[in-house]
């Protein structure tokens, strides 16, 4: 048998992808971040938030002994959190945490929780959200909401807040 030539040409056609095809995957990769990113931030937020549970931790043992002992949660005047003029009582903050004050509107326990203004938790305008945590049990358990003034949003709560 015989082989036949075969003609000496190239394919010029070049492989690679198209314009169309690049484009395609800048808008899907458009449409995943316009979804993670807010997302990451309401996940920062949260993360943030919840060190407001940890450095307000000691203060709610001390509302729950005093429950404990006497019945109720200490009235407002009766009970400080420390606003760092003297030793004995040192200021409540954090990271994240500008400061933590203490009253009982009603008879309920309430620690309101101001957050720095740096942090994901600041209403845009250079002030920090606040948070409070309240109970009028506390060996029940205490339940997170939004401040009276300048509130955190309930979708940045942190997640170890009693529902």
């Amino acid at each position: 048998m015989q082989k036949s030539a075969q003609p000496n040409t190239r394919s010029t056609k070049q492989g690679g992808f198209t314009l169309i095809e690049l484009m395609i995957v800048v808008a899907i990769i458009g449409v995943l971040a316009s979804i993670a990113v807010p997302q990451y931030q309401n996940y920062t937020a949260r993360a943030q938030a919840s060190e407001a549970l940890s450095v307000t931790a000691g203060i709610r043992a001390d509302l729950a002994e005093i429950y404990s002992l006497t019945g109720e949660v200490p009235p407002g005047a009766d009970y400080s959190i420390g606003n760092g003029n003297d030793d004995d009582h040192p200021p409540v903050e954090g990271r994240f945490v500008a400061s933590a004050t203490y009253a009982r509107p009603s008879g309920v326990g309430t620690i309101t929780v101001t957050f720095d203004p740096e942090s994901a938790l600041n209403d845009g305008n250079g002030n920090g959200q606040t948070m409070n945590i309240t109970s009028d049990d506390p060996t029940e358990g205490w339940v997170c909401e939004g401040g009276t003034t300048n509130p955190i949003p309930t979708s940045r709560l942190p997640a170890g807040c009693k529902e």
